[in-house]
């Protein structure tokens, strides 16, 4: 199946739920009660709303996950495709919750009565088909003839070298922002341990706003805001690479762990991918790769040849 067809393939399963919440709510508008239970606490329920208020929720949220996925299908750009799984996960999350409140609020007759359990499934299904559209994501293959540059003047084993480069993440500032937004409010509202929670998201997504990568006879090292949280030994490298690096190859943003190696991505695009002396690949996205990688494999060089 080719990529394109594939991201059609997961934009339509995000449209389904979509469908599913119109027809129902079409085929039951003269029999929906007029309160319905919104929310549990163990089997039974403990808050109750409109169903119409409840449906325009869901409807708004499951058409905007299906335009998005839409907007992904038609113009995908490398890591686009990463939103699919949410907007399968948002669409049948929604649109199942809705349905189900309001069916069991109607077999029981009244909305104290209604009772949910094991049917609290069917909206944790979400969970599973985002797993499921993940997998089934078009991966870029990484290139085979990725450049592996060396610098014009090999280095002797008594020179010293050294290059720094930088790079931005947007999502990274974005999250950070959005994460010191939700702590603040928690913490007017007096949900301290959640504003701890987002406390902590904040520094962990501020150290991926913009990182520094040195690389000198120590090896490669990663830091943020002056912070050092990332080493990879010289001795411990074989060659490396300038090649494009994508989130969707490696499972993400962020720091990636995955059966290929670990990577550091703040972004999209060109970036250094290691090979280690045990196989495995470290990858980090960052400007002026392939000035890096040069001098990172005559570095390699000079102490082989040590």
């Amino acid at each position: 199946m080719t990529p394109r067809r594939r991201l059609i393939t997961i934009a339509t399963l995000t449209a389904l739920p979509l469908l599913a919440l119109i027809l129902v709510r079409t085929a039951w508008a003269d029999s929906l009660p007029s309160s319905m239970a919104v929310h549990w606490s163990g089997s039974e329920p403990d808050r109750y709303g409109s169903p119409d208020t409840y449906f325009w929720i869901a409807l708004g949220v499951s058409l905007l996950a299906t335009a998005v996925a839409t907007v992904v299908a038609v113009r995908s750009s490398a890591d686009a495709p990463l939103w699919l799984p949410a907007t399968v996960m948002a669409s049948w999350t929604v649109a199942s919750t809705w349905i189900l409140s309001v069916a069991l609020t109607q077999n029981a007759g009244r909305p104290e009565d209604a009772r949910i359990g094991a049917w609290i499934l069917v909206p944790l299904l979400g969970i599973p088909l985002a797993a499921g559209a993940y997998k089934f994501l078009p991966r870029p293959e990484s290139s085979q003839e990725a450049e592996r540059p060396t610098l014009t003047t090999p280095l002797s084993s008594t020179e010293r070298a050294a290059w720094t480069g930088q790079v931005r993440g947007r999502w990274a500032g974005a999250l950070t922002l959005a994460m010191a937004l939700a702590a603040t409010v928690s913490g007017l509202m007096g949900a301290w341990w959640m504003a701890l929670l987002f406390t902590a998201l904040v520094f962990v997504g501020g150290a991926f706003t913009a990182i520094t990568v040195r690389i000198d006879r120590r090896g490669l090292a990663i830091s943020s805001w002056g912070v050092r949280w990332k080493l990879v030994p010289l001795n411990t490298i074989t060659s490396a690479a300038a090649d494009h690096i994508s989130p969707t190859h490696w499972g993400g943003w962020g720091y990636r762990i995955s059966p290929q190696g670990t990577a550091v991505l703040v972004r999209s695009g060109e970036g250094i991918v290691m090979t280690r002396n045990n196989g495995r690949q470290f990858a980090v996205t960052i400007d002026s790769a392939g000035t890096g990688a040069a001098l990172l494999n005559s570095l390699v060089a000079a102490e082989s040849a040590h």
